[in-house]
């Protein structure tokens, strides 16, 4: 009886072994079968309210200015910073060589012009054929065109201010050779004004209209906010973002200077923006290109599916979508890249979506 006894509880210990097994098997295949990842329900932001971006300060007309010939600069006598008048000589060439290519060409037209006078006579007297006379006028073209080509008005070997403003940019040295068109200063031109030049995603492209207010902070300035006024939305989309820039007048302008960073909130008045872009992680899109991705949505039934979407560019650490999703739809924002198609996931708890600052 002892013996049937300890027989059976072997039989009883070989048999839970063996369940356990099956068990933790059928878990790891489950396992495999559906990833783990973290879901987040996406909503939509409202239309109304402030617009905010961010961008730089900059003049309304920053002109590069170069020479219009080429050679050695002889004299720069601005640099970075400097304030300038119009009509004030800022850069010279060396004009030395090119005065002595455009004597000699002028000495060579003129003993042209010389030697077909005489050919002329001698033609008119029946001394010389009429080939003779031909050579000499051709003679006398190539002379004229060697000297327009080598002639210039010395004022093409001068830069000289087009109007009042700053030196924003130096970009050239003296003794440097330089070619036509080549930058030489950039000058940020006063009278045009200073702006913001803003990013805004599509959507809030379309809230906004020209002389909309605006609130503008600059950053590392201190003092309080400045007034600022939409001057102009722009009328095409960036190619590689899909954004769109807006301009924003800024007053006062004491203490500005071209390239400070700016934080703007903008009044929306205008219309067709009655929806708003939705928000997503920015870890949930997948091959993103220009206005273009693709987020994985999990159903119901927690089966992952791709869907293509249309962006409006980045906000913090979030994506603006603008078309092919749906207020309260899930999409994968961890663990997207391990997921196929179609394929079933383990839903984790989602963390809380913030909005950028």
């Amino acid at each position: 009886m002892r013996r049937r006894a300890e027989i059976g509880v072997a039989m009883a210990l070989a048999l839970g072994l063996a369940a356990c097994g099956k068990d933790e098997g059928a878990d790891a295949a489950k396992a495999a079968a559906a990833p783990r990842v973290t879901v987040v329900a996406v909503e939509r932001e409202g239309a109304a309210g402030a617009v905010r971006s961010s961008g730089l300060v900059a003049y309304q007309r920053e002109t590069t200015l170069s020479f219009k010939v080429p050679g050695v600069i002889a004299r720069i006598s601005v640099d970075e910073g400097d304030q300038v008048r119009a009509g004030q000589t800022l850069a010279s060439l060396n004009l030395t060589e090119y005065s002595a290519s455009l004597a000699e060409s002028e000495a060579a037209l003129r003993t042209a012009e010389s030697q077909l006078e005489r050919t002329q006579t001698l033609f008119q007297k029946g001394l010389v054929a009429q080939a003779r006379l031909d050579d000499a006028q051709l003679a006398v073209e190539r002379a004229r065109a060697a000297r327009q080509a080598t002639g210039f008005n010395r004022s093409q070997g001068v830069i000289a201010a087009p109007s009042s403003g700053v030196i924003l940019r130096r970009s050239a040295e003296p003794n440097q050779n330089v070619s036509p068109g080549q930058p030489i200063l950039t000058l940020g031109e006063v009278g045009s004004g200073l702006i913001v030049r803003a990013a805004l995603s599509a959507s809030d492209a379309a809230r906004l209209k020209a002389g909309d207010e605006a609130v503008v902070r600059i950053t590392g300035l201190a003092g309080p906010a400045r007034q600022g006024r939409v001057t102009r939305i722009a009328a095409k989309s960036d190619a590689s973002t899909g954004g769109f820039t807006a301009e924003i007048a800024v007053t006062p302008i004491d203490g500005l200077r071209s390239g400070l960073v700016a934080e703007v909130d903008i009044a929306a008045s205008g219309g067709g923006g009655a929806l708003g872009p939705i928000r997503a992680p920015t870890l949930a899109l997948l091959d993103a290109r220009a206005d273009q991705g693709v987020v994985l949505v999990v159903d119901a039934q927690n089966i992952a599916r791709r869907r293509a979407v249309q962006t409006a560019g980045l906000d913090g650490d979030s994506v603006l979508i603008v078309g092919g999703l749906e207020p309260g739809e899930r999409v994968i924002s961890s663990g997207a890249a391990y997921v196929r198609d179609g394929q079933a996931v383990e839903v984790t708890a989602p963390p809380p979506l913030k909005a950028a600052p």
